[in-house]
C-alpha cells in the first residue's frame, strides 16, 4: 500500500495538481466572467505547496530510477566479463582440475555486477580446455553441463556403455554392447547421478564452488556418443560489446 501511495499516487497527485493550477492560471488572468469563482489565497497557498512536494517527489524518483537503471547498465559489463572468460589460473572444480587458459561459459544469478569477487566456476554451463582433460575416463576437449555432453580429443573405446532398464528404472551396464568406438571431435554423452545436498540451507546462496562444487565426473554414467561439438561462446570483449549497436 506504502509503496502503490508512493510510486504511483503521489506522482499522479502532483502532474494533476500542476496541470489544474495552470489552468487555473489561465483561468484568472484571461477569462473574465461575471461573478467569477476564485480560489482563497490560504486554498491557493495549500495547493501550490502539495504540487510542488508532489513534482519534487516526482523528480527525486525520476532520478533515482535513472540512476539505478544507469548502474544495471554499467554492471552489465562486469557480469558479462564474469559469464565467458579465459580462466587466469588452474582452478579445481569438484574432482575436476581446470587448466589456465580454458575458456569458461557460466550463468550465475547471484551476480549483481559488484566489481570485485573473488573467481567463481558455479553456475558452469560449459568450458572448452586449454589442453586434452581427463573427464569420466575420457580425454576431453570441452563440455557441456546441462546435458552432460563431453567432446573427445581423439580416438577412444569407451566402457562400460549404460542403458535405462524401465524394469527397475535405473541405470545398467549394457552387457550386449559394453564398450563404444568413438571418434576425435565426437560428444560422449553421460548420465549424471544426483548428489543429495541440504536444499533448505543454500536457498538464497550460492551453491558450493572450487573443490567443494558437486561436480563429480567419476560417478557419471557413460551412454553413447553422438557427433559434436560443443558450443562454448568466445570470451567477453568490451571492445567489441561497445562499438555494437
Amino acid at each position: 500500500m506504502l509503496n502503490f501511495f508512493l510510486s504511483t499516487f503521489v506522482p499522479a497527485l502532483g502532474v494533476v495538481l500542476t496541470a489544474a493550477l495552470l489552468i487555473y492560471g489561465v483561468y484568472y488572468r484571461w477569462v473574465d466572467v461575471p461573478q467569477k469563482w476564485l480560489l482563497t489565497r490560504e486554498a491557493l497557498v495549500a495547493l501550490i505547496v502539495v504540487a510542488g512536494l508532489c513534482d519534487v517527489w516526482l523528480g527525486v524518483r525520476a532520478y533515482l530510477s535513472h540512476t539505478e537503471k544507469q548502474t544495471w547498465q554499467d554492471s552489465a559489463a562486469v557480469r558479462a566479463s564474469r559469464e565467458r572468460f579465459v580462466l587466469p589460473q588452474d582452478f579445481q572444480y569438484g574432482e575436476l582440475l581446470i587448466p589456465a587458459g580454458s575458456l569458461i561459459n557460466r550463468t550465475d544469478p547471484f551476480d549483481r555486477g559488484e566489481p570485485h569477487r573473488p573467481l567463481a566456476l558455479h553456475g558452469l554451463d560449459a568450458v572448452r580446455f586449454s589442453q586434452p582433460v581427463e573427464v569420466a575416463g575420457v580425454l576431453a576437449t570441452a563440455l557441456q553441463v546441462v546435458p552432460m555432453r563431453v567432446e573427445l580429443a581423439d580416438n577412444q573405446r569407451i566402457g562400460p556403455v549404460h542403458r535405462y532398464d524401465t524394469a527397475t528404472q535405473t541405470w545398467v551396464p549394457n552387457k550386449v554392447m559394453p564398450t563404444l568406438q568413438c571418434r576425435k571431435g565426437q560428444i560422449a554423452l553421460f548420465q549424471v547421478p544426483h548428489i543429495p545436498y541440504d536444499l533448505q540451507a543454500e536457498v538464497g546462496k550460492p551453491p558450493p564452488d572450487g573443490p567443494d562444487a558437486r561436480f563429480a565426473p567419476s560417478q557419471w554414467l557413460f551412454r553413447g556418443c553422438e557427433n559434436g561439438p560443443v558450443t562454448v561462446q568466445a570470451a567477453y570483449n568490451a571492445a567489441q560489446a561497445t562499438a555494437t549497436p
